[in-house]
């Protein structure tokens, strides 16, 4: 079933999905108790998963009264409340190692995707020591043909990052610029525990013309990531709107962490056409 710009929430620009390598790691005693975490010397956060982990956040949207629900997001409606039809749904993400595509000059990061146990792809990410980036999205079922790289990595979280600190990036196509901005850091809890947190704002807008009319017409993202060292995304916070109303509203927070057992193997996976 295909859905729509919306419905994706950006998964091939960001999505912010876990932004981090998949590498042997041992469980700290910290991770172990999920207790207060630190940041690493300079104050940034750290991420170190491996293939195998797997992170469960509960999602909860809001989509304003009036507007036709998909038939996947009618399935999964709850309730309305004055102003919003409420769904909510569980998101899977899943280490699945590294991924290397012929005539690609990096080694990707490969996080499956899943929304009540149903895949919607792999999202794509190259770790580099001064920065995390995206490189796009392989829709399910995973055909190396239809990978939507981009053109070049868009920076997600960078080393030293601190509050105040921006930086922009194009996502695909040279309409799609996104401001990302080091909000705060501190505290935050989340179901699996409290953790050392650093938030990244991210905002985008995108024109395009109205078929019939010939109009244009603005839309807009706002987005607030959580991140958190050794862990990943603790919470995410999305608003779609345009000059007359919000479009959608989603929030997700992390409800189950899982390490998994040692001896997991990080070689790199080639893709093929057809796997």
């Amino acid at each position: 079933m295909k859905r729509t710009y919306f419905q994706l929430l950006l998964p091939v620009f960001l999505i912010g999905g876990i932004l981090v390598n998949c590498v042997e790691k041992t469980p700290s005693p910290r991770q172990q108790g999920l207790h207060l975490q630190e940041t690493g010397p300079q104050g940034t956060p750290y991420f170190s998963p491996q293939q195998g982990e797997i992170w469960r956040y509960r999602v909860e949207k809001e989509v304003p009264l009036g507007t036709t629900l998909s038939p996947v997001d009618a399935s999964r409606y709850i309730e309305s409340s004055d102003t919003a039809q409420l769904v909510t749904f569980v998101q899977t993400r899943h280490c699945k190692g590294e991924r290397k595509f012929s005539d690609f000059p990096h080694i990707l990061t490969a996080i499956a995707i899943s929304e009540d146990g149903e895949q919607l792809g792999e999202e794509l990410y190259h770790i580099h020591p001064d920065e995390i980036l995206s490189w796009g999205w392989v829709p399910a079922p995973l055909r190396a043909e239809e990978a939507q790289l981009l053109n070049e990595g868009v920076p997600l979280a960078r080393a030293k990052m601190r509050p105040g600190q921006s930086w922009q990036a194009k996502g695909r196509g040279s309409e799609n610029s996104f401001l990302f901005k080091v909000i705060e850091q501190g505290e935050l809890t989340v179901p699996v525990g409290t953790f050392q947190a650093t938030r990244i704002q991210i905002t985008s807008e995108r024109t395009s013309r109205q078929p019939v009319t010939g109009e244009e017409h603005t839309t807009y993202l706002k987005r607030s990531l959580w991140l958190a060292q050794d862990v990943g995304i603790l919470r995410e916070e999305t608003i779609y709107y345009d000059d007359r109303k919000v479009r959608v509203k989603q929030r997700s927070e992390l409800i189950e962490w899982v390490l998994p057992s040692a001896g997991t193997s990080s070689e790199p996976v080639p893709v093929r056409l057809n796997n």
